[in-house]
């Protein structure tokens, strides 16, 4: 049998039919495929990409280049965006930078084999998977080619990981699949696996009883990951340059014995009939004498063939390679021709990712897309791996934080930028970014508009009469900026259901410590059981109305006591059993009874309780009051220290664990300036210092003539002030903890968790760290020099980036040891 011949842009995938008989059987080389399934050849025939011009639609240009053009031209050209399937642009490959590699692309002839760069020749047997062998010979070509010694990897792992993997595809085993494909597997970091672990069982499909190896699971991963793929131009040089710059490169050609030399070492086709058939490009040699090619198709015009890796076992005088002439109209003939380009070893790192094969380019002007992640706990982005087939535009890398249920493009994090070095997979390194856990994305955006061309970024979607696999996208997963906010893709019928190739590649990090409840109760509760097993006294404080109780905490440390929150008309069932199990007699309330009420003094009581409540007329008044209650219960107060009752919130909590620890009553400002001192405070002998936390914006100048021996603590914002605070009380190179909290930046109601913590914060005489995202570059400045014990994050937030971040730090100090 025999294949129709197929239109020129048709191309065949590989099928497990890779050699086809003539009826007379005239090609000995030919019997042992006599046992292969038959099957229609898989085309591209009505296939009819919906690609959009690469020229640029208009000569608009922005002079800085920023993310704000991105809403203009979307706005603009949001028609425009186009979708090309299986149809790249390879990149024109050069040995720059590597003389060796410049050398030998030159050479009229290249020969891996002689050189040592070759592993085995395989045998695929009756089965249609040579994308398998195609794309394993590249890769071990491009370990043994850069030193890292032989590695025999597992096709019998890539064939069910197309089957039965993590989207349940149904590659079978005569169906074929692109190149595509097996450089999805590698770039999704799912394998490789090694063949001795799970060898390759070639002799029968699934139809036939062919079972998924019961240690597919469980056999290790090899310690290579790739990073890098480049899709190779089809021109001559481009090819010889890739095969001696990286290794072999994956193609393919239209296997059919009409084309085969009566030896069997060499493959010529005059007509343009598609591929069938997956190989991989080795070498070349440009004097192959045409004479070789004398099957029935007739000669080539000119000498020169490539040498291509087979994987139809030792079966020629080539021991499995084949010449495949210059002039073969077959090979190279589609833009699936790859190269290995980068990898490493095995780092403990981990991959987010929502797809596992590129099918597709999304094009525009302009591309700026976001792949949104669930990112674990404690992790550092490494790496950012995304697909485009724009070599030379310019890009940038953002961090989209998501903030109550959205991603919030204004509040994007720049990670890096520079121009695509080349059209396939490419990984940009990235240094230890500090990811929140939790929701975010990550977003490239891509501009070609400097060569003239649409920008494009990698797809996985479905493609019409191609059914190997299909994309799994769900909403909620992929996003496309429009008009400076983010439209999901999946609600997007055009694109739907689709994913495009942006990877994120983190490192774990061990040592972060979280209390962390359901809600700022009961984060609270989990603060009181870290600190205390029992308390005689338990201070109770609106969990809403942070600033009745922003001086509570030098109080509370000095009675020993927890600070636990509470509703305005009633205490959770969490809280009062903490109260219980604490063994407490007293609940001391802060606040007045618009704080909290009546309803719970009543509910306290009723469980046996003491209650006595402190509160003044306004928040000046209780922080006064409060200061009397710590005179009352110290004689020989040492310090007083000033914030404004305003702007100053964060501050206050800022130095709240140094109060609690030396027990310094913090007074309130107000927007005047003026400050309500319990009587005799300031004239006390025993008091040597004063702290004004906050610049002169905060708290004016005129205050300080009131108190003795002043210093004022304040940098450029809270957090800067907050290092201030830290640099001049904990000046230990050691540290047991340090306690991060949410600093309220966007929101004061979210400085709730540093109260609750301030005065477990002041018995283990350590640090409130206050962030809103990354520190700042003073609190690094400060803290980098401290090696803390425990790093530990108070409440959920974002605030878990700090947490991260120290924890890189922790690890940097490890490695100076």
């Amino acid at each position: 049998m025999i294949y129709k011949k197929k239109q020129v842009k048709n191309k065949i995938i590989c099928t497990a039919l890779v050699a086809v008989l003539l009826s007379t059987g005239i090609f000995p080389m030919y019997s042992h495929a006599e046992d292969r399934n038959v099957n229609d050849v898989y085309s591209y025939e009505n296939v009819h990409p919906e690609t959009a011009s690469e020229e640029v639609q208009n000569s608009e240009t922005s002079e800085d280049n920023t993310t704000v053009s991105d809403e203009n031209i979307y706005k603009k050209h949001d028609n425009d965006a186009g979708i090309a399937s299986f149809d790249f642009r390879g990149t024109e490959v050069a040995g720059e930078n590597n003389k060796k590699s410049e050398e030998d692309a030159k050479l009229r002839k290249y020969d891996p084999r002689i050189l040592g760069y070759m592993t085995d020749v395989k045998d695929q047997g009756k089965l249609g998977i040579c994308w398998t062998f195609t794309g394993n010979a590249a890769l071990e070509s491009f370990l043994k080619r850069n030193g890292y010694g032989d590695y025999h990897l597992s096709e019998e792992h890539m064939r069910w990981w197309g089957k039965d993997g993590v989207y349940d595809w149904n590659i079978g085993d005569e169906e074929g699949s692109t190149n595509e494909t097996s450089v999805g597997y590698f770039t999704s970091w799912l394998g490789p696996k090694y063949e001795k672990d799970l060898p390759y069982n070639g002799n029968q499909t699934r139809l036939e009883g062919a079972k998924k190896p019961a240690n597919y699971d469980s056999a290790p991963l090899t310690d290579i990951q790739v990073l890098d793929v480049v899709n190779v131009a089809r021109d001559r040089e481009s090819v010889k340059s890739a095969i001696t710059k990286y290794g072999a490169v994956t193609s393919g050609y239209y296997n059919n014995p009409r084309y085969v030399s009566r030896d069997e070492d060499s493959f010529f086709c005059n007509e343009a009939l598609g591929q069938n058939h997956a190989i991989a490009i080795v070498g070349w040699d440009d004097d192959y004498s045409k004479d070789n090619f004398d099957g029935r198709a007739g000669k080539p015009q000119n000498n020169g063939a490539w040498l291509v890796k087979n994987s139809w076992g030792k079966y020629n005088s080539e021991n499995g390679y084949l010449w495949i002439s210059y002039e073969d109209k077959t090979i190279l003939s589609f833009t699936d021709n790859y190269s290995i380009a980068r990898v490493q070893q095995e780092q403990g790192q981990k991959m987010y990712q929502h797809e596992y094969s590129l099918s597709s380019m999304l094009k525009d002007n302009v591309v700026s897309a976001a792949n949104r992640f669930n990112f674990g706990k404690n992790e550092s982005l490494q790496g950012v791996m995304f697909a485009t087939d724009s070599g030379g535009a310019n890009y940038e890398l953002y961090f989209i934080p998501e903030e109550n249920g959205a991603l919030n493009y204004a509040g994007r994090m720049y990670l890096k930028s520079g121009k695509v070095p080349f059209s396939g997979y490419f990984t940009v390194d990235i240094s230890d970014f500090p990811l929140p856990t939790g929701y975010g994305a990550l977003m490239v955006k891509l501009d070609d508009r400097s060569n003239g061309k649409k920008a494009s970024i990698g797809l996985e979607k479905n493609v019409a009469d191609f059914k190997m696999f299909v994309s799994k996208g769900q909403k909620g997963e992929t996003y496309l900026l429009k008009n400076g906010k983010f439209e999901d893709l999946n609600s997007m019928e055009q694109f739907a259901p689709g994913n495009v190739v942006i990877k994120g590649i983190t490192k774990p990090l061990e040592g972060g410590d979280e209390i962390t409840g359901s809600d700022r109760f009961d984060t609270a509760v989990r603060i009181a059981s870290r600190g205390w097993t029992t308390s005689n006294e338990v201070f109770l404080v609106n969990g809403s109305a942070i600033a009745d109780a922003l001086t509570a905490t030098p109080l509370a440390k000095l009675k020993s006591a927890p600070i636990l929150l509470t509703k305005k008309d009633s205490a959770d069932k969490i809280v009062m059993d903490k109260i219980k199990s604490l063994g407490a007699k007293k609940v001391t309330i802060i606040g007045g009874d618009n704080s909290v009420s009546e309803k719970v003094v009543k509910q306290l009581k009723a469980e046996g309780l003491d209650v006595e409540r402190i509160a003044g007329t306004s928040r000046y008044d209780t922080s006064k009051k409060i200061a009397e209650n710590i005179m009352y219960n110290k004689k020989d107060i040492e310090a007083v220290a000033i914030a404004n009752g305003k702007k100053g919130l964060a501050d206050a909590i800022s130095f709240s664990s140094v109060a609690g620890e030396k027990t310094i009553p913090i007074l309130l400002s107000d927007e005047k300036g003026k400050v309500d001192s319990p009587d005799g405070l300031t004239d006390l002998y025993s008091v040597k210092d004063s702290y004004i936390i906050g610049g002169e914006q905060s708290v004016p100048k005129s205050v300080e003539k009131d108190f003795t021996n002043v210093t004022r603590l304040s940098g450029n914002d809270r957090n800067d002030t907050n290092a201030k605070i830290i640099e001049k009380f904990y000046p230990n190179d050691e540290l047991d903890y340090a306690f991060v909290v949410k600093d309220g930046n966007k929101n004061q109601d979210m400085l709730i968790d540093g109260l609750a913590v301030g005065a477990y914060a002041s018995d283990v005489k350590s640090p409130i760290i206050l962030s809103h995202g990354r520190l700042s570059e003073l609190q690094k400045e400060v803290l980098k020099k401290k090696k803390i014990k425990n790093i530990t994050q108070v409440g959920g937030g974002m605030n878990s980036m700090s947490v991260t971040e120290l924890l890189i730090m922790k690890e940097a100090q490890k490695k100076s040891y």
